[in-house]
């Protein structure tokens, strides 16, 4: 359960001196990149063998995850910032990286610029995020039929102007398929016997406080292999502001509903000022579950 207060309505489209001021930038941004350039950033991440807790009271499920300096809360880097990343396969079997949503990175082509990486191999790749938006960093492109399921990363790069928001969430939704002992299994393994079960950033459910008449931008993922997810917001109107990592001009949502195919990546902004209901709805091989959302007045 996720409960979120949100602010009442605002206008999202730009004023005549943010126009100005972005004209100015589009002239002077070739000069100021030669001034301001800057070694790349170190990040480093790696594929190893992990759990997760699927089952209250009992044991965490062994799963394989990538990880990264702050696991949690997954990647949050600048628009424009470089990195050199060092990427360890720590898993025994091999893997490659697959930066879901970004543009101009033909160096980091998964199984056509680079190859899948042995386990215990390491990899260096340098990367520049040219654009703002919500990507997933997803080492499961090899996934299918392998002895254990595997996490991404989520991954946010901010505009170089921040949005004016009292929250920026992010929500990755994974579905898990778990026998009887507790274990899980990997997409393309038969799921008889198996019970389907839906996390939120890694858990059962997740509690977002913010206070009375605050304004939230909520980044919701599907990390569904195979399955679309259904995300619907009532009460309130609802702006879409990108998707699949592109800008876009805000809309609202038509009955506050918009479907994400796996992979699939949307930023909502949403106004109230009251209770509302985030319903998430992921179907599969069993019937469809639910992960809901309440606010509290």
């Amino acid at each position: 359960m996720v409960r979120i207060n949100l602010m009442a309505k605002r206008n999202f489209g730009p004023n005549r001196r943010e126009v100005v001021a972005g004209l100015g930038a589009a002239v002077f941004a070739p000069a100021v990149r030669g001034i301001a350039a800057q070694p790349p950033q170190p990040l480093v991440l790696r594929a190893a063998a992990s759990s997760l807790a699927l089952r209250a009271g009992q044991p965490e499920t062994p799963i394989w995850a990538l990880e990264g300096p702050t696991p949690e809360a997954g990647l949050r880097f600048g628009r424009g910032e470089r990195l050199e990343v060092s990427f360890a396969n720590g898993l025994p079997a091999p893997a490659v990286l697959d930066w879901r949503g970004f543009d101009g990175l033909a160096a980091a082509e998964p199984l056509t610029a680079r190859t899948p990486l042995a386990g215990g191999a390491t990899e260096t790749l340098q990367l520049q995020f040219r654009h703002a938006g919500t990507f997933l960093c997803d080492p499961r492109l090899l996934g299918d039929a392998q002895a254990r399921p595997v996490r991404p990363l989520a991954l946010v790069v901010g505009e170089r102007e921040p949005i004016a928001v009292d929250g920026d969430e992010v929500l990755l939704i994974e579905d898990w398929r778990l026998r009887s002992d507790g274990s899980a299994i990997a997409p393309g393994t038969d799921p008889k016997d198996t019970t389907a079960f839906y996390t939120v950033n890694g858990q059962a459910s997740r509690d977002i406080l913010l206070r009375f008449n605050q304004r939230c931008r909520l980044r919701f993922i599907n990390g569904c292999q195979r399955n679309v997810v259904a995300v619907k917001i009532e009460g309130h109107k609802v702006w879409v502001m990108a998707l699949d990592g592109q800008p876009a001009e805000p809309f609202p949502a038509r009955n506050g509903a918009l479907v994400l195919a796996p992979g699939g990546r949307i930023a909502f902004l949403a106004e109230h000022a009251g209770r509302w209901l985030i319903e998430a709805a992921a179907t599969d091989w069993a019937a469809p579950r639910l992960v809901r959302w309440y606010s509290v007045e």
